[in-house]
């Protein structure tokens, strides 16, 4: 706070130094100078108060109240496995999400699967992992399958989505 006031008060000086040269050259103009005199001087003093303040106040960084919107703002984390489960839930309801979301998510399963246990890909070798991976499955894996003509058809019912990753997690 002592600093604040030092330097308010050496600009003071200045100021005052400043309009006493001022109104010793100039004639005429001298209520002019008296005005711009006062309004700096008000400044000065307003922006000594406003640093003073500054310089007084407890330093929060963060209001409670920016603090709690913050808090609001924040989503739970969505993990992979309630993202997945969702992803089966829909895909039950619509044949498209099914055709657009869960099936790449088989094919990954299934190519994996089929690479590590038999060296076979899906897709360059569809007739050897046709062989390989049981019907269900392979009519939800299998690389030609077409997107459905209804897109806002029911997709199938979960025991049947059941019965496929239970294939695939017997291959």
């Amino acid at each position: 706070m002592r600093v604040v006031v030092t330097r308010a008060a050496k600009l003071v000086v200045v100021l005052t130094l400043a309009f006493g040269i001022a109104a010793f050259v100039s004639s005429g103009v001298q209520r002019i100078l008296l005005d711009v005199y006062l309004v700096a001087i008000g400044g000065v003093f307003l922006l000594a108060l406003v640093r003073t303040t500054r310089v007084q106040a407890p330093v929060e960084r963060i209001s409670r109240f920016e603090g709690a919107l913050a808090q609001m703002r924040r989503r739970p984390a969505d993990t992979e496995e309630l993202a997945l489960a969702r992803d089966v839930e829909l895909s039950s309801m619509s044949a498209f999400h099914l055709h657009v979301r869960l099936r790449p998510v088989l094919q990954m399963i299934a190519a994996h699967r089929l690479s590590a246990r038999y060296g076979v890909d899906l897709e360059a070798e569809a007739t050897r992992a046709r062989e390989l991976v049981p019907a269900a499955a392979w009519e939800m894996v299998r690389p030609e399958r077409p997107p459905p003509e209804d897109r806002l058809a029911a997709g199938p019912p979960l025991a049947r989505l059941a019965l496929v990753v239970s294939e695939l997690e017997r291959l």
